[in-house]
């Protein structure tokens, strides 16, 4: 019987989309829980019997992909934030791109004497999530959508493997800083959720199950905050249609730290309602993100590593 605890997670960059590198040095990969799978296509006959019966099931398109759940540490995830964002780091600076970037994802199952290999080509980060809530660890997931799978029961010859960081995880207490807005005094949050995606597509073609690469669409992010209800400061600005800034400090103190900023968001709806007895009145606020000139991104993460 194979256990989920022993179950491993590793990675490569592909220099070719779809096409593992040879010798490859893995990464491992931290992670909390995944769901990366083959998937198939299934197109059942229409064909009419007399006997009432169906006549085939038939494999018409395949690819691969799903998520894979997190707690954020620092320097875990910077090669899938490339991805993500269709961009690299420069100067300890991140911002969203257009050069793809994809990966070779091993899933390892100890099974005992043969352990069982799956490994998805052609991924590349699609989305990811981000929430982080006063009292929580700040957790998230990363959505992949890969070209397809092969399965073995060896490893890939020549291949070495690295270890994971250790870097602590991230809460949404000690590890959360420097929250601000432009026109907003002070704001009180107790929740901030960030959306990520890149609305990416298959691209199929005639004589194979596989498509033949991966498309992508637009580049959206977006996201809530949900603050203590103080005055109308937030709320002003999503009734007005005003835009405003966000940006905030994940990780350590002076190092060991994401800098998220989003330099232009409108607020798309907005509420303050009171709920029941013995409850706070919070402004619950969602917003988009958009293109900003000065800083020619969407969002912009700046990273500090240790010394």
């Amino acid at each position: 019987m194979t256990d989920s605890s022993q179950t491993q997670i590793s990675y490569i960059a592909e220099s070719t989309y779809g096409t593992t590198p040879a010798t490859p040095a893995w990464t491992k990969a931290r992670f909390v829980s995944e769901s990366l799978k083959k998937n198939i296509d299934n197109t059942t006959s229409n064909e009419t019997r007399p006997d009432r019966n169906v006549t085939d099931l038939v494999q018409t398109g395949a690819s691969a992909g799903g998520s894979v759940n997190i707690e954020l540490s620092y320097g875990s995830y910077d090669d899938f934030l490339e991805s993500l964002f269709y961009s690299t780091w420069s100067t300890n600076v991140l911002k969203n791109g257009v050069t793809q970037k994809s990966f070779t994802i091993e899933k390892k199952f100890e099974t005992g004497a043969t352990d069982q290999y799956h490994r998805l080509t052609g991924a590349i980060a699609d989305s990811m999530s981000l929430s982080i809530s006063s009292g929580s660890l700040v957790s998230g997931s990363f959505g992949f959508l890969a070209k397809g799978m092969t399965v073995a029961q060896a490893e890939v010859t020549d291949c070495t493997y690295t270890d994971a960081n250790t870097n602590p995880v991230i809460n949404a207490a000690s590890n959360f800083a420097s929250l601000a807005m432009t026109g907003i005094t002070s704001p009180e949050v107790a929740e901030i959720t960030l959306n990520i995606s890149n609305n990416l597509r298959q691209q199929p073609v005639l004589g194979s199950l596989d498509s033949k690469g991966v498309g992508a669409g637009r580049f959206e992010v977006t996201g809530s905050i949900r603050a203590y209800f103080e005055n109308e400061e937030l709320y002003d600005k999503f009734l007005n249609g005003e835009a405003a800034d966000l940006s905030f400090t994940l990780g350590g103190a002076s190092e060991l730290n994401y800098d998220f900023d989003l330099p232009n968001i409108k607020f798309s709806d907005g509420e303050v309602l009171a709920t029941g007895s013995n409850d706070d009145v919070y402004v619950n606020l969602q917003f988009q993100a958009l293109y900003d000139s000065s800083d020619d991104c969407t969002i912009k993460v700046t990273r500090t590593p240790g010394s």
